[in-house]
């Protein structure tokens, strides 16, 4: 049997990141090799000038990409058999956020930013989690874990439509990213937007204005449509035609979308 390569899946897009995932290849002989490339022409031939040197495993943290950019990346993946035979994945489309860095004399709106806060208890203080293996970026999407030792919530990256997340970490024009660490239970402290906050997220496509939305966990602060398997977060603000920023109300009481 011939050997095919695995699909490859978004995991976390960012203004100049992408984490993405490829699929064990099948057939053929094992074990395979895998190597990544990228290009910003679709339909390119994977070869010396777009090899992702290095990128040789199932799991592709790529960083120094352009914001606003569209790149497309493939895998190719070897056996083991004596006449080595390849296969290409198909090719997926990336699209990378605006840039989150805002100029001091004509601030764009950014992901994470605070529009409107409506009462005084709706920004809290959270700590990132211990058992947080990745980071958690400005204008993500949080959920609650369930150790809150010391009297303050823990909080880990949303990773699922139908997470029930309590807000978003918002943008302060300081943290790039927030890590946990590795040799004590406290993480670094960050401020997270609840239920009652207008905030600025990412629309990973069209919504119209005053839509429900739900997370798209594929992207940092992604917001889509909300369908039957999806956590219903809040209303659109405004329409976006296109993937792009949108601003969004978050809701109280958040439940399942009948969508």
């Amino acid at each position: 049997m011939a050997v095919t390569a695995g699909a490859l899946s978004k995991t976390l897009i960012a203004s100049q990141t992408a984490v993405l995932t490829s699929a064990a290849a099948t057939g053929g002989t094992g074990p395979y090799t895998y190597q990544w490339y990228r290009s910003t022409t679709s339909g390119f031939t994977p070869g010396a000038g777009n090899i992702l040197s290095g990128q040789t495993s199932l799991v592709l943290n790529d960083s120094g990409l352009i914001a606003a950019t569209t790149y497309y990346y493939v895998v190719v993946a070897t056996d083991t058999g004596a006449s080595n035979a390849t296969s290409q994945s198909s090719q997926l489309t990336v699209l990378t956020e605006p840039s989150q860095n805002q100029n001091q004399f004509a601030q764009s709106q950014t992901i994470g930013v605070v529009d409107l806060k409506v009462g005084t208890t709706n920004i809290i203080a959270c700590q990132v989690d211990i058992s947080v293996t990745s980071q958690i970026y400005p204008g993500q999407a949080v959920k609650v874990v369930a150790n809150t030792q010391g009297g303050i919530l823990r909080v880990a990256p949303v990773s699922a439509k139908s997470d029930q997340a309590i807000g978003f970490a918002i943008f302060n024009a300081k943290d790039v990213q927030y890590d946990s660490y590795s040799n004590t239970y406290y993480g670094p402290v960050l401020e997270v937007a609840l239920w009652g906050t207008m905030i600025w997220c990412y629309a990973t496509g069209a919504i119209s204005q005053g839509a429900l939305c739900c997370i798209d966990p594929t992207y940092v602060g992604g917001v889509q449509a909300t369908g039957n398997t999806a956590t219903y977060i809040g209303t659109a603000i405004d329409g976006a035609a296109a993937a792009g920023p949108i601003r969004v109300l978050l809701v109280p009481n958040p439940s399942y979308a009948t969508a």
